[in-house]
């Protein structure tokens, strides 16, 4: 019998507008403010997303001593600067603000009108402010570029410390013991970050994209940073100890008015944008407690629109950026790499030159940099291991001149366990974890014999359809892999056959694009990815595997092969090494977002 439940069906939630992205700064979002009344770049300003102040600037022709107030809303001209100028800098509040630099003039604003101060001890322009109107930090700038920081009382300006790195055309947030510079001019750009306590400056955490005639909002704990260089549209969040990409600006603009009291509420307005100057305001806003977030799979009906709508994840464009160097500074045939995007294994292989010598290095990598460990206990390169193992956990297998060798990694160090039934070297498959693998291929001629791991010996299982060597193995365990690419007789005959294995036994599946050996990849049998590889020749092609069909994509900076692979899927992982003479690592990632799509018949 039906129950009233089932027959009822569920409620669908009605909404005035699409629910964000997401909570906090990580869901904020750019939306479109009041235009200003006069249009320009160059300017300064001072206050928060709701109360600011902006003031002087160019238009083209003159300096501009234009000053104009922001209610959240739109903008209303108020008394003029004293001293029309650019390339200044503003700190404080809408009723209390300090305009100062450009050269050297500084002025007060009291809520009516400006009064002129005493000067900056070192006049300059392009340079970054911070703090109130009655105690303010002035640093960097030109000409020339310039490191000098100097504080204001209310009344006078001392110099204190110099930031580290000199430069213009930087950003600036906080208070006056407690300021934060970042980006810059040094020619060229930078993404140096620096903190200021007082009395000296710090380096801490760069910004993720140098970068320069940008503009900043916050406090030294709770930045932003935003636009810049080549009317970027770039915005990085500052946390307190590092910086997060966030969703970027409409508008890519320079020069331009940076405000707001955290990273969770901003305002950027006016500047240079690409084929002129811009009047436009963008307010940056945070998803808060009383806000309708965005959840994978929600159903809900947009009153204002008249729309029903579902949110869904939807994938962006893969691409490779660089990652970190081999700390070895050696080209890797690797025995084993293991891992995922941003904690990662790498052993044995061959080093430089002409006259290759096997190696036993282990390295580890972060997200970031790679950092030698414990080496293998016999130096090899041409074998295999467990593609999914861990930084924790995996196991290298075979090796040069067909070994049998089997080596366990605890996370510390290499322990030799029970050797496989077959020797094999000629990179042969691998899949699976330290307790749960997979070995298949290899030697020369190649082979078909396959053997699964249970963590403590190894067991002949059903052979490959094709005898394959220079292959790639992927998969999550010994129930589950993927065989792809690689060479099929002593010739060197390349292939692009790809093989499926169900636990039980191989078949054949779609091949690659590409025919290919020596190749590189990672992830598991639904979802994979395939780079460079010998065509001839060496190549920079990316394929990904959905679980059915291979697709290229994005293609690698440039051409290798005899490369590995860390990752887990065909959404993010590595490239590590290859040849010729690789010490080199790229990043592969596609971009995932959360976002509401309009449903339709």
């Amino acid at each position: 019998m039906t129950d009233f439940k089932a027959i009822k069906g569920f409620s669908v939630k009605s909404l005035a507008a699409d629910p964000l992205p997401g909570g906090g700064v990580a869901g904020a979002t750019w939306a479109s403010g009041g235009n200003l009344n006069t249009t320009r770049q160059a300017l300064a300003g001072a206050g928060i997303q709701t109360a600011t102040l902006v003031f002087g600037g160019n238009a083209g022709g003159s300096n501009l001593a234009v000053t104009e107030l922001y209610d959240g809303t739109s903008y209303t001209e108020v008394n003029d600067l004293n001293t029309g100028r650019r390339e200044f800098a503003g700190c404080g509040t809408t009723t209390a603000t300090l305009a100062f630099g450009g050269p050297a003039v500084t002025e007060e604003f009291d809520g009516t009108s400006w009064s002129e101060q005493n000067d900056l001890n070192t006049g300059r322009e392009t340079l970054a402010g911070a703090g109130t109107q009655t105690a303010a930090l002035a640093f960097g700038g030109t000409p020339p570029i310039t490191g000098k920081t100097e504080k204001y009382n209310g009344t006078s300006w001392t110099e204190v410390n110099d930031l580290n790195t000199a430069r213009s055309r930087l950003g600036g947030a906080g208070i006056q013991t407690a300021a934060l510079g970042f980006g810059g001019a040094t020619a060229p750009v930078t993404a140096n970050t620096e903190q200021f306590d007082g009395t000296s400056w710090t380096e801490v955490n760069n910004l993720n994209t140098a970068i320069a005639l940008l503009s900043g909002a916050g406090i030294q704990t709770s930045a932003l940073a935003f636009g810049g260089t080549g009317q970027s549209t770039g915005t990085e969040a500052w946390d307190g100890t590092s910086w997060t990409e966030v969703n970027a600006l409409s508008i890519g603009r320079t020069e331009f008015v940076g405000a707001g009291a955290t990273n969770l509420a901003a305002l950027a307005a006016g500047g240079e944008i690409s084929g002129g100057r811009t009047a436009a305001t963008e307010e940056f806003t945070a998803g808060t407690i009383t806000d309708t977030i965005q959840n994978e799979g929600q159903v809900y009906y947009n009153s204002t629109a008249g729309t029903m709508n579902i949110s869904a994840v939807v994938y962006g464009t893969g691409a490779w950026a660089s990652g970190g160097t081999l700390v070895s500074g050696n080209r890797r045939n690797s025995v084993v790499s293991c891992g995922v995007q941003t904690a990662a294994l790498i052993a044995g292989g061959f080093g430089s030159g002409s006259e290759p010598t096997t190696i036993g290095f282990t390295e580890l990598y972060n997200g970031s940099s790679w950092s030698e460990v414990a080496d293998l206990n016999t130096a090899r390169a041409f074998g295999s291991g467990s593609t999914n193992g861990t930084t924790g956990a995996t196991i290298a297998v075979g090796g040069t001149g067909g070994l049998a060798l089997t080596e366990l990694w605890n996370g510390s160090g290499w322990t030799e366990v029970n050797d496989l039934n077959t020797g094999r070297n000629e990179d042969p498959g691998g899949a699976g974890t330290a307790t749960s693998a997979l070995v298949f291929g290899g030697n020369d001629p190649a082979i078909d014999s396959n053997e699964s791991w249970n963590g403590t010996s190894w067991t002949e299982v059903a052979d490959l359809n094709t005898a394959t060597k220079a292959l790639v193995g992927c998969g999550a365990d010994n129930t589950s892999a993927l065989a792809f690419g690689g060479s099929i007789d002593a010739s060197g005959t390349r292939t692009a056959k790809t093989e499926l294995w169900n636990g039980t036994s191989w078949t054949e599946v779609n091949d690659l694009n590409e025919t290919k050996s020596n190749l590189g990849g990672f992830g598991i049998a639904t979802s994979a990815i395939a780079f460079g590889g010998d065509t001839p020749p060496r190549t920079v092609n990316t394929e990904s595997w959905n679980g059915t069909s291979w697709t290229e994509v994005g293609n690698l900076a440039s051409a290798q092969d005899k490369g590995n692979g860390a990752g887990s899927s065909n959404k993010a992982g590595l490239a590590i090494g290859g040849s010729p003479d690789r010490a080199t690592t790229e990043e592969w990632t596609v971009p995932e977002t959360v976002t509401n799509l309009v449903m339709s018949d």
